[in-house]
């Protein structure tokens, strides 16, 4: 009889180590948990890699074939890749997201990512549909959201409205302060923190207020973050805000800035314990 109990004590405590080694796959705050496209792709794909690859695209909207055409290059030159990350403005109306789904999202139509693929908000998924209700449908709620790897902790946040309101300001610091336990750091936006001085435009964040460009910047400094990534202009830039690195990328599909030649591109992004590499790939 003593021996039965045990046995049954055992089992029980393997059910919770079981659970808890399942629920440790990918981190996402309870409260913060997604449902819909973003959310399922999480599941797809391994969160115990230390040594793995990712792209990072953004902006292809009005893509005149060019988004098919990024698709195909990164399934035929990276197979191996763990993920995709894409930096918003799939199409220029939110009505327009319904299509995009079935062109892009599904086996056997325009083209579709061999590996996951996960998806920012874009300020063009708000057009003419301004709760973002559409899009929330699609690619699930609430729209900022976080997950890890190994040895790498990603926040992805919702910036389309150019600051971020209170309630995500305290999720955002909480998320810095959980992601110090990790190697690596990494934030994706839609709007860059700043326009880089040779862009010839104004597509940024708004700069002041708690939830502005300069408190963002103070926060990434002070939690040491590795890398920011963000789209909205429709062209390739790096460097640093005060001391965190950043890279815009836009070049999905969407018409040049103008007075700028077209830069069709993406990121290729290799981490491993010894560092994280970041080519440039044009297609």
């Amino acid at each position: 009889m003593e021996l039965f109990k045990n046995k049954i004590f055992v089992s029980i405590i393997l059910f919770f180590l079981l659970i808890i080694a399942l629920s440790g796959l990918f981190s996402l705050n309870n409260a913060q948990k997604s449902s819909g496209w973003n959310y399922e792709q999480l599941t797809l794909f391994s969160h115990l890699e230390s040594n793995y690859t990712f792209t990072y695209s953004g902006d292809e909207r009005n893509d005149e074939g060019n988004f098919k055409r990024m698709v195909n290059d990164i399934n035929n030159k990276y197979p191996h890749i763990l993920f995709n990350i894409n930096g918003g403005d799939l199409r220029s109306e939110a009505i327009q997201l319904i299509d995009f789904k079935t062109d892009y999202l599904t086996p056997g139509r325009v083209a579709k990512f061999n590996k996951p693929v996960i998806f920012l908000i874009g300020n063009h998924e708000l057009s003419g549909d301004p709760d973002g209700l559409i899009y929330q449908s699609i690619f699930g709620s609430p729209r900022y959201y976080n997950f890890t790897e190994k040895n790498s902790y990603f926040i992805i946040i919702d910036n389309v409205e150019g600051y971020l309101n209170e309630s995500q300001m305290a999720w955002l610091k909480d998320q810095l302060n959980r992601s110090q336990n990790y190697k690596y750091r990494f934030i994706f936006m839609h709007k860059p923190l700043y326009t880089p001085s040779s862009a010839g435009e104004e597509h940024c964040m708004e700069p002041n207020g708690t939830g502005g460009a300069d408190a963002l910047r103070s926060l990434f400094d002070n939690n040491n973050v590795t890398m920011i990534f963000a789209s909205h202009i429709h062209n390739y830039y790096n460097g640093t805000w005060g001391i965190t690195p950043f890279i815009i990328s836009g070049g999905a599909g969407s018409p040049a800035e103008p007075n700028h030649l077209p830069n069709y591109h993406y990121i290729v992004i290799n981490v491993t314990d010894m560092g994280v590499n970041y080519t440039m790939v044009h297609y």
